[in-house]
């Protein structure tokens, strides 16, 4: 290597937390039916708001650049084309409201229709292009509801009749359920479809116009419907009608063949009410008999993007899509850490067509064996591409600006878990890596999965002058296997836990590894393993918690997802098995924890509620031991990878003083 470029590669530094504010993220993707031009929306932080920006582009690949459609302080959502790919329809979003506007690019003229109230997202087009259908929040008024009455102050006072009564990211939803609607283009006329007390979405016109297909879901998961099963319905004057009437698992992301004869989907058929770690794999539904079967039956993956980075607001990702008029059904599908794009066709023969130790996080196909996708890798947040039968062709560099950084490389490995199983596993070395001094390290315990994807906060801890570990035991969410995944139900903090620490055993044994110097972190499941951990071991010298689940027993009734999710992982209800799942709840070992904990929690976290951080706080602060608690306000359970860029920076610091404060972060010497 010549020698004036390597002190330029050494006078780069890395990644710092205000680096958040210098990202561009790719988001939403829509490629034309016809293939000739792609839309595509770009997020970025707002330092005036404190909040994000989303603008449209259109790339023509008749052009050599893309060009921007909005501007100012807007958000742009819901990208849809019409059937000629002449006009494109998105929801808009700024200080002055919600509307949804149309493209016409033939003339290059844009129609608004504003919306009264919540906003039309999930938008898709009918046949004839008259139409669009999409999905709003919608309050559902019952006859024995009194309203205000002159003369009487008004109540304040909310309603709770369903489970999930309030939903994290979302809010309080007592009243609120997701309706299907439709959007009458030549009149501008807003048309309900569903009025009941049920969350309708993933709306999609028939390919002949005159039906639409979409997925209902109850509020209370112990009955089928609760997982979400497909309805059709005639417009403008038929009622929904269940699609598969004998189905008892999920069924979601419906869309049409080309002769209306099919419906693929995403799903599984095994009953509730604890199916929340089954795996969602393609189907294919016959639309007249109301049957379906599984299209590649030596599938053993999940169909969406479980990759967990901080890079995007959103998860998983679990859609099928069919362009009209081709013989290829599209999905994503979780592999060892990476996210792949597949096709399949009714005859179940499927072709994998983008991989590598990458995250493909959003696609669009169109007919003729033409997609535009989203792909990223521990050194790219995310461009967008173009395959075409295999050509490919990168069509965007959002962030040319990492090029003057330097980035930690993960390097992948596999260690001996539990029962001779093999758990992958990856590290980071700190930057400026030397072999002969001995650096603290930080292991990172995960909710649902480590990746391939990139991430900001990895980056950071390498730049700071930490090792960075983390695995995905048993228990994963998805990426190794049904088997894999189901591995930890009723054992939380078992073998899961087991199979952590002989990674940690396996990573001490490297002498570059400080035994006495490391921390461990993680949030939402990963938050509950780090208290698990220093509720069982003391070889950690700091641990930081995130939105995390300390007490199973009252979880149950305090998260958006609580009743159904305590039964899938504890194997029992509290009521049932009192003992059971206090054995499997952090708090039940507070007596143990000798860790100094710092716990990030914010108060609108309505997944794991703030309260499970309070009882670790309280409990551990009356026992005089080192901890602090420290609350974002105004923040939901996705504050790290979705909340606003002030607190995401902030977080990320508190993170990094904790650690610096009980292991320091100056490497030492070997001895000899």
């Amino acid at each position: 290597m010549d020698g004036t470029y390597e002190n330029t590669v050494n006078r780069r530094r890395g990644l710092i937390p205000e680096d958040l504010m210098k990202f561009r993220w790719l988001d939403g993707i829509a490629l034309a039916p016809d293939a000739s031009r792609v839309a595509y929306t770009i997020r970025r932080p707002d330092a005036n708001s404190n909040g994000y920006i989303t603008h449209l582009y259109i790339r023509e690949f008749s052009s050599i650049s893309a060009r921007r459609l909005t501007s100012g302080d807007c958000q742009v959502s819901s990208l849809a084309w019409s059937r000629d790919s002449m006009q494109l329809a998105y929801t808009y979003s700024d200080n002055e409201g919600d509307s949804v506007h149309v493209r016409n690019l033939a003339d290059d003229t844009e129609t608004i229709y504003p919306t009264d109230g919540a906003p039309l997202s999930r938008l898709d087009w009918s046949a004839d292009g008259t139409k669009l259908v999409g999905v709003r929040w919608t309050q559902i008024k019952r006859p024995e509801d009194r309203g205000p009455v002159d003369g009487i102050p008004k109540p304040t006072v909310k309603v709770v009749r369903r489970l999930r009564y309030k939903q994290d990211g979302v809010g309080w939803v007592h009243d609120r359920f997701t309706q299907i609607w439709v959007l009458e283009l030549t009149t501008g006329d807003f048309v309900q479809v569903t009025h009941s007390e049920c969350d309708y979405s993933s709306p999609r016109w028939s390919n002949n116009g005159n039906q639409i297909a979409f997925v209902g879901m109850a509020r209370e998961q112990n009955v089928p419907l609760g997982y979400g099963q497909i309805f059709t319905c005639q417009f403008p004057d038929g009622e929904p009608q269940l699609l598969l009437k004998d189905w008892q698992g999920t069924a979601v992301s419906p869309m049409w063949g080309d002769d209306d004869r099919y419906i693929a989907f995403a799903g599984h058929n095994t009953s509730p009410p604890v199916n929340r770690r089954n795996f969602w794999q393609p189907h294919l539904a016959d639309v007249e008999a109301g049957t379906a079967i599984k299209l590649g039956e030596d599938i053993d993956e999940e169909v969406g993007n479980y990759a967990v980075a901080d890079q995007r607001a959103g998860l998983a990702n679990v859609t099928m899509k069919w362009a009209v008029g081709d013989e290829w059904i599209y999905f994503l599908l979780t592999e060892q850490g990476a996210t792949n794009l597949y096709r399949i066709n009714t005859s179940g023969e499927y072709e994998k067509l983008v991989s590598g130790e990458s995250v493909t996080f959003e696609y669009s196909p169109a007919v003729g064996g033409n997609v535009a996708y989203g792909q990223a890798d521990p050194s790219n947040p995310g461009e967008l591409f173009f395959w075409s039968e295999g050509d490919v062709q990168k069509l965007t560099d959002l962030n040319p600006w990492l090029r003057d950084h330097q980035l930690a490389e993960p390097e992948s490995y596999w260690y001996q878990g539990v029962d001779d199983a093999k758990v992958h596993a990856w590290l980071m070395k700190p930057l400026n890596f030397d072999p002969n001094k001995r650096y603290p390290l930080v292991l990172y315990v995960h909710c649902s999965m480590f990746s391939w994807d990139f991430n900001h906060e990895f980056q950071i801890y390498a730049n700071s002058g930490y090792a960075v570990a983390y695995f995905n035991q048993r228990g994963t969410t998805a990426g190794y296997g049904q088997a894999w995944t189901k591995a930890s139900e009723g054992d939380q903090g078992g073998k899961d836990y087991e199979e952590i620490m002989l990674g940690v055993d396996e990573l001490v044994s490297r002498p570059y590894i400080d035994g006495d110097r490391m921390g461990v972190t993680g949030g939402s499941c990963g938050g509950f393993m780090t208290n698990w951990v220093i509720g069982h071991t003391d070889r950690f010298a700091a641990a930081v918690t995130q939105r995390s689940i300390t007490n199973q027993i009252s979880f149950f009734g305090t998260s958006d997802i609580g009743p159904e999710c305590t039964g899938g992982e504890t194997r029992t209800d509290p009521w049932r098995d009192l003992q059971s799942s206090w054995k499997q709840s952090p708090v039940a070992y507070i007596d143990n924890i000798n860790t100094p904990l710092l716990i990030i929690h914010s108060d609108e976290d309505y997944r794991c509620a703030l309260e499970q951080a309070e009882q670790m706080f309280a409990a551990l602060r009356w026992r005089g031991k080192p901890v602090e608690l420290v609350i974002f306000e105004g923040e939901s359970h996705g504050l790290s990878r979705g909340g606003r860029p002030g607190n995401r920076i902030e977080r990320q610091h508190r993170i990094l003083g904790w650690f610096k404060k009980y292991m320091g972060v100056e490497p030492v010497m070997l001895p000899g």
